[in-house]
C-alpha cells in the first residue's frame, strides 16, 4: 500500500511545478472553450429572431404609415384612382406574397402631382420593398382595367398588415400562452 510519504517522493519539486502549471492551463483552456461554446450557442439561436423582429418592425411601419396617410393625406391623393389589383381577402389568404402588388401600385404614384406630406406613399412603397425581401415572389399584376381609390387600397393594405402582424407575432406564440 502506498503511503503519502511515498507519493511525495515519486516526483521532484520541479516536476510538481510542471504538473501544477499543466493542470492550471488545462483548466483555463476548458473555461475558455466553455465560454466560446456558450457564445456560439447564443449567436446561433438568436439569429433567426433578429430577422423575425425586423419583419414585424417593417409590418408595424406599414400599418403606421398607411394609417397616417389615410388620416392626414390630401384628399386629392386619397381620391386618386389606382389599379384595383390588391385584394384584402386574397392578401389574408396568401399572406404577405401580395404585398408586392401594393408596392408596385404605390411606387407608380406621381409624388409631385399630389404634393404628399413627407412622401408617405413613397415611404410605404419603400418599406413594402424591404418587407418583400423576406418573401421573394414572382410578382405579376393582372391588369384587368378595374380601378379603385387610393384610399381603398390603403385601407386594404392597413387591414391585411394588421392581420398578418397579429397572426404571427412572436409574443402570441410564446410558450406560456395557452392554446386556444
Amino acid at each position: 500500500m502506498l503511503q503519502v510519504s511515498h507519493i511525495l517522493t515519486l516526483f521532484t519539486p520541479r516536476q510538481y511545478q510542471v504538473i501544477a502549471c499543466y493542470y492550471y492551463y488545462c483548466c483555463k483552456a476548458m473555461k475558455t472553450l466553455a465560454l466560446f461554446f456558450s457564445f456560439a450557442f447564443v449567436l446561433v439561436f438568436t439569429a433567426p429572431t433578429k430577422k423575425l423582429d425586423e419583419k414585424y418592425h417593417l409590418l408595424q411601419r406599414i400599418i403606421i404609415e398607411a394609417n397616417k396617410t389615410l388620416n392626414e393625406g390630401p384628399e386629392a391623393l386619397l381620391d386618386s384612382l389606382v389599379p384595383a389589383d390588391f385584394n384584402e381577402d386574397r392578401c389574408r389568404a396568401n399572406g404577405p406574397k401580395d404585398f408586392c402588388i401594393a408596392e408596385m401600385i404605390l411606387s407608380g404614384i406621381n409624388q409631385t402631382q399630389y404634393r404628399t406630406p413627407d412622401n408617405r406613399t413613397e415611404t410605404i412603397s419603400r418599406v413594402l420593398k424591404q418587407y418583400n425581401a423576406f418573401h421573394p415572389t414572382n410578382c405579376n399584376m393582372k391588369k384587368n382595367g378595374d380601378e379603385e381609390q387610393l384610399r381603398a387600397l390603403l385601407i386594404n393594405l392597413y387591414k391585411c398588415a394588421q392581420v398578418i402582424y397579429s397572426r404571427h407575432h412572436p409574443v402570441a406564440h410564446h410558450k406560456t400562452t395557452p392554446a386556444l
